[in-house]
């Protein structure tokens, strides 16, 4: 898509919404109004993603959804478009409409998002000067928190997390790399700032104490590490891990501080826990069978492969691994998407895209294809083709340019023509050397889901990691405290203890209860007071609604995989998941849902609202 043909637009995500044109910039109170400019926002976070108009209004209103939602979005765009206009923005050709939805032509504008990212890739391998160079540069645009004035909108709590977790690396990544040219005292700079973005960040006091030493303050490098020490013991229960303590012994020794410097940046001199594959524990028998199949079906004939799990459980780790070992072979990948699943064949396209970058047929060779590929439509002829010969299109060109794989991420949202092309393609083509891989969500995929339909090869299933696969690790309580869902046990071992994994997966873990909708979340947040596993009728009693309504919503719950039944009560299946939802409750609602127990004449065990010593998100 071409430039906005006016003056340069520039938007600014990280701290308040700011947009600059030429010399003037825009802010948040001048964009018309509060839903103009959550409309922009939301546009804006889904990353030029079409948002339909029911998902808009959703994420505006809630459950309180005006009787006129198409007239009501209009009127805020019109609005939003009028505020950009004044002030010189194209505003048409940044906030698009298109049939039942609205889109924001971000690669029509500079969003610091972008620049953020660009300058941390160019950092990835680069030398200590020019890393440190890019990385500070990175840091300079970060303002504030991502949308700082939307503090409480649900739709940019999981890019907000994300550029969070990013904007620590890369302070991080900025402190070794100024150790590395031996200017220590912006190294300590970087580490003390990122020690107070996440104060148990083992990696960041290690990289503090190791400045501190360079600049000759040996003491304090000490004093450092004993605070470290005390702080690691009181919140955790934990000791150092095995460098940290390398690290004090060198300085008591007072060795040579060259050789404790890094060698490149995001390198230490040993091997770090936060560079373990932890998502590939105990996958190597999952990530074999992918291997194994798909090399046989390039050599014989067509095979559907689906993996299978909750999320978290690594399946798009195990995706990357597949589609890292194939050498030589012709792959595509995608990922379906939610907002995307109304348009026909969009995945699929993409893969094929890929998989045949270079190869593409001529428009007028395969004429239907263009229902599956549009960009084949270049004579602007309108005329339509039958479904059954765009598919039977969609054969010759396989069968053209097999052996071929296609990935096909989170296929539990691709759209029903997609789901339908696989299932034709899995027919026509049985004896040529396809492989297409698919992701799904366990929980997405009900009986009567479309996908069901599909008749795979092969379906492989993961589970969480057991205890035995999590010992290699050496973190207490990992299991206990993760259930083995890697995405939690990633995130332990990155900040090297399971104790702080309520800091790094807080906004996770709440952004996925509430997506369950208003009344599954208040249940949770007023289960988690009770303990671990719970009975329902308390609960009822707590949130004074009906009993069969609350074991309905719980039962839901467990096939959602947030709960699980434990004989007549319910039970959290993640420990975190109820420590997390604990510690947002108030002290005031602790004691309003204690007396509306007592009031229905149960038992409150106060043993039960004792809350875990979570760290604030």
């Amino acid at each position: 898509m071409p430039r906005l043909t006016s003056p340069r637009v520039e938007i600014q995500l990280f701290g308040p919404l700011a947009i600059t044109i030429g010399e003037r910039t825009i802010g948040p109170r001048e964009l018309g109004g509060i839903k103009p400019k959550q409309v922009l926002e939301i546009l804006l976070v889904a990353g030029g993603r079409r948002v339909p108009k029911e998902r808009l209004a959703e994420l505006l209103w809630a459950d309180d959804l005006p009787q006129n939602i198409s007239g009501s979005l209009a009127t805020h765009v019109s609005v939003l478009r009028r505020c950009l206009g004044a002030h010189g923005v194209p505003a048409r050709e940044l906030v698009v409409t298109e049939p039942e939805a609205y889109r924001a032509a971000i690669d029509a504008a500079e969003l610091d998002l972008d620049r953020f990212d660009a300058l941390l890739k160019g950092a990835t391998g680069a030398t200590p000067a020019l890393a440190r160079r890019r990385l500070e540069q990175a840091l300079a645009l970060v303002h504030g928190e991502l949308l700082e004035d939307e503090p409480y909108a649900d739709w940019v709590a999981d890019l907000r997390g994300t550029y969070q977790a990013r904007i620590l690396g890369a302070r991080l990544d900025a402190a070794e790399a100024t150790l590395a040219e031996c200017d220590y005292g912006a190294a300590l700079g970087h580490a003390e700032q990122a020690i107070a973005m996440d104060r148990l960040s083992e990696r960041a006091h290690r990289l503090a104490i190791l400045a501190l030493y360079a600049l000759g303050r040996q003491h304090e490098a000490l004093e450092a590490y004993r605070r470290l020490r005390e702080l690691l013991a009181e919140e955790l229960g934990l000791e150092p891990l095995p460098e940290t303590k390398a690290l004090q012994s060198a300085v008591l020794r007072q060795e040579d501080v060259s050789s404790l410097l890094p060698r490149s940046p995001g390198v230490e001199g040993a091997p770090r826990l936060d560079d373990a594959p932890v998502v590939l524990l105990g996958r190597h028998n999952e990530l074999g069978t992918l291997e194994r199949v798909t090399r046989r079906a390039l050599e014989s004939s067509f095979t559907l492969m689906l993996v299978e799990g909750e999320p978290g459980l690594g399946k798009s780790r195990l995706l990357d691994e597949l589609v890292s070992s194939l050498e030589g072979v012709r792959v595509g990948r995608s990922t379906c998407s939610e907002l995307e699943r109304h348009l026909p064949y969009v995945p699929l396209a993409t893969a094929i895209r890929e998989a045949l970058q270079g190869v593409m047929p001529e428009p007028d060779a395969l004429p239907a294809l263009r229902e599956i590929l549009p960009e084949l439509r270049l004579d602007g002829s309108e005329r339509a083709f039958p479904e059954v010969d765009a598919l039977e299109s969609l054969v010759q060109l396989v069968e053209a340019h097999a052996p071929l794989v296609l990935v096909l991420d989170d296929l539990h949202w691709a759209d029903l023509s997609t789901l339908g092309a696989l299932a034709y393609i899995q027919r026509r083509c049985a004896p040529l050397p396809v492989a297409v891989v698919g992701a799904v969500r366990s929980e997405e995929v009900a009986p009567g889901h479309p996908l069901r339909r599909l008749t795979p090869t092969v379906v492989v299933r993961l589970e969480p990691l057991t205890r035995t696969e999590l010992a290699p690790l050496g973190l207490p309580d990992l299991h206990e405290r993760t259930g083995g869902n890697p995405r939690f046990v990633t995130a332990a071992v990155r900040q090297g203890s399971a104790g702080n994994l309520e800091q790094t997966l807080a906004e996770t873990v709440l952004t996925r209860c509430r997506a369950e909708g208003p009344l599954a979340y208040r249940l949770l947040v007023s289960a988690s007071v009770l303990g671990e596993a719970f009975e329902p009728e308390v609960l009822a009693s707590m949130t004074l609604v009906d009993p069969i309504r609350v074991t309905e919503e719980l039962e839901r719950l467990c096939d959602r995989r947030l709960l699980s039944i434990d004989g007549f009560r319910f039970r959290f299946r993640f420990r975190v998941c109820r420590e997390v939802l604990l510690y947002s409750v108030s002290p005031a609602r602790r004691r309003v849902l204690r007396e509306r127990v007592t009031a229905a004449g149960c038992e409150w065990r106060p043993e039960q609202a004792e809350a875990h010593a979570i760290p604030s998100a």
